[in-house]
């Protein structure tokens, strides 16, 4: 969802580099980030902490208790490696420090936050509250019948895309970020009695037959419906270079995290057809909806997370 400048410069010291192809050793992003850490070099990078309460405007209470806690991945699933060489790399950290940004209010402001505080005994954070599911569809297959994901409020958007099985597992050639099409035929998302697309999407990746999927990635990310900002994923990438990605909105404000939509209880299910049988060793649906969530913090600080808004 970043632009292409951003993509260039701060996310830069955050470790990445855009690909113009996944998993291809020839790319110049490959070799960039390769020329990184080449030899057993050291790398200090510098990212966000992508966690919800981080991904909202708005800032926290003084004297707020956080423990932050980070389970990394294997190896194999971190590292990219296609030399073939038979060498097992491995991922190490050596240290880890954060930055956090203190706002030094004035006294009048901060005794009247104190104030609101004791006589409501509650700070609300509305916030925006991603969910990552995932689903096998065995090899050889021709479709996978509906798969029910969520079942309690409906999401504002839905993102989902296809990755091989050894990739979603971890292989050091393979990376877990390649979404492929896998030949898919029609993909439908079925909700509160409605289905998404309305009609059979008949796509063929072969001959370049995708063009509704991927303006309606862009429509979920709000890129045409203004000329400011762009994602730079071309229809190339999209097509055939790793960049397959599904967007879906299903709320009126899919991307206004100031405004929430009325709860709709739902079951969320996927339907998916192919042209071809599915390829050996399976597949993986990764599926990452949004939902409109609400945080609130008492008196004592102690916070109160409201899963049904």
């Amino acid at each position: 969802m970043y632009s292409n400048e951003q993509k260039r410069s701060t996310l830069s010291i955050s470790g990445y580099s855009p690909d113009s192809v996944i998993d291809n050793k020839d790319d110049s992003a490959f070799k960039t980030r390769s020329a990184w850490v080449k030899d057993g070099k050291k790398m200090q990078v510098a990212a966000n902490i992508s966690i919800d309460l981080t991904n909202q405007p708005r800032v926290l209470l003084n004297n707020c208790n956080m423990k932050l806690t980070a389970y990394p991945n294997s190896d194999e699933f971190l590292i990219d490696n296609y030399e073939d060489s038979g060498v097992k790399y491995k991922f190490e950290i050596e240290e880890v420090c954060c930055i956090v940004n203190e706002m030094d209010l004035a006294d009048g402001l901060a005794n009247e936050m104190e104030t609101a505080l004791m006589e409501h005994k509650l700070f609300q954070y509305p916030l925006i509250s991603p969910q990552v599911r995932s689903f096998f569809i065995e090899s050889s297959r021709l479709d996978s019948p509906a798969t029910t994901l969520y079942t309690s409020k409906m999401p504002r958007r839905i993102f989902m895309g296809l990755v091989s099985g050894e990739a979603y597992n971890g292989h050091y050639n393979k990376s877990p970020f390649n979404f492929q099409p896998f030949d898919l035929r029609d993909v439908h998302i079925d909700y509160c009695g409605v289905t998404l697309p309305g009609r059979p999407m008949n796509l063929d990746f072969g001959n370049g037959k995708c063009v509704e999927p991927y303006l309606m990635l862009q429509e979920a990310l709000g890129h045409t419906r203004n000329n400011t900002s762009c994602n730079s994923i071309s229809f190339d990438q999209f097509k055939s270079k790793g960049f397959t990605i599904f967007g879906f909105e299903l709320s009126p404000v899919p991307q206004d995290t100031n405004l929430f939509d009325l709860v709709r209880p739902t079951n969320l299910s996927i339907r998916l057809n192919f042209n071809k049988p599915t390829p050996s060793g399976g597949i993986y649906c990764i599926v990452y909806a949004e939902f409109d969530q609400i945080i609130g913090l008492d008196y004592q600080r102690n916070p109160i997370i409201d899963t049904v808004v």
